[in-house]
């Protein structure tokens, strides 16, 4: 699970709420072999706690078990924050080659360009070597070297990218079936000004005949239609666009989950969807 940017966006949707049959639970791994959902929360809780080199550890383990390419994010994020920005810059490159067009693809291209730019001020890794004395009372220590500045922006590891196809699939049917719904309310809003017309054409002669009161009932019932069509169907085109505008633009990384209100209101209702960014 990726958690994306703060976003906040503020748009009009109704979208129909769908009962979910909870998931059966995972059979635990088998005896020996470590568990990539353990391995993840333990690795994260190490980040949090600025634990970076236990936290690459363990989700390189996540990675050599699971393949999933959200762990080289997450890699990539720690060699960041300990400023080792050619490590960084490795993992980050690795990660948009295994992921299949991450949502976040253009944030970790602009991660790359600031490591590559951070690498090229630092001294080239020199090669590891033993060093041996022959005095024994002297040994031979090796210098240090000094950390930089940490960076402004710590980030927080990424976690399983979620696939939202679904918006975009519950968007294009949205809008059709609201399309379809305002139609109706159009024709039905013709019929109640033809049977209002028809009306007055009865009532010259009498508004109690039956005829014209006939007239009066198919005209009422015309318009009570067109408002209810017109109604939902501008309700559902507007949620159906919403969750395809949704769908085209899913990629970052959140942090909360979008919010989402319902309000009635004297000719209908208002539904709010907010995300932050």
């Amino acid at each position: 699970m990726t958690r994306l940017l703060p976003l906040l966006f503020v748009a009009v949707v109704t979208a129909p709420a769908f009962a979910q049959t909870p998931a059966p639970p995972a059979p635990p791994p088998p005896a020996g072999k470590p568990d990539v959902s353990a391995l993840e929360a333990k690795a994260t809780k190490h980040y949090e706690l600025a634990e970076y080199d236990q936290a690459i550890a363990d989700f390189k383990e996540a990675y050599r078990l699971s393949e999933n390419a959200a762990y080289l994010f997450n890699i990539a994020q720690a060699y960041r924050m300990k400023n080792e920005c050619r490590e960084a810059s490795t993992f980050y490159k690795n990660y948009l080659r295994n992921a299949a067009n991450p949502p976040n693809a253009a944030k970790v291209r602009e991660r790359i360009g600031e490591m590559d730019a951070c690498a090229a001020t630092q001294p080239q890794p020199a090669p590891t070597t033993t060093t041996t004395t022959t005095t024994p009372t002297t040994p031979t220590t090796t210098a240090q070297a000094q950390p930089d500045e940490p960076v402004d922006d710590p980030g927080v590891p990424a976690r399983t990218l979620r696939d939202r196809s679904w918006m975009k699939w519950a968007g294009i049917g949205g809008m059709a079936v609201g399309a379809i719904g305002i139609g109706l309310g159009v024709k039905f809003g013709l019929d109640g000004k033809a049977a209002n017309d028809d009306l007055a054409e009865a009532c010259k002669t009498s508004c109690s005949s039956g005829q014209a009161l006939a007239i009066e009932s198919d005209g009422k019932a015309a318009n009570r239609n067109a408002l209810i069509f017109g109604i939902a169907g501008g309700a559902v085109l507007a949620g159906g666009a919403v969750l395809f505008v949704l769908s085209m633009k899913s990629g970052g990384e959140a942090d909360t989950e979008p919010a989402a209100s319902l309000q009635f209101t004297r000719g209908g209702a208002t539904a709010s969807y907010a995300w932050r960014f």
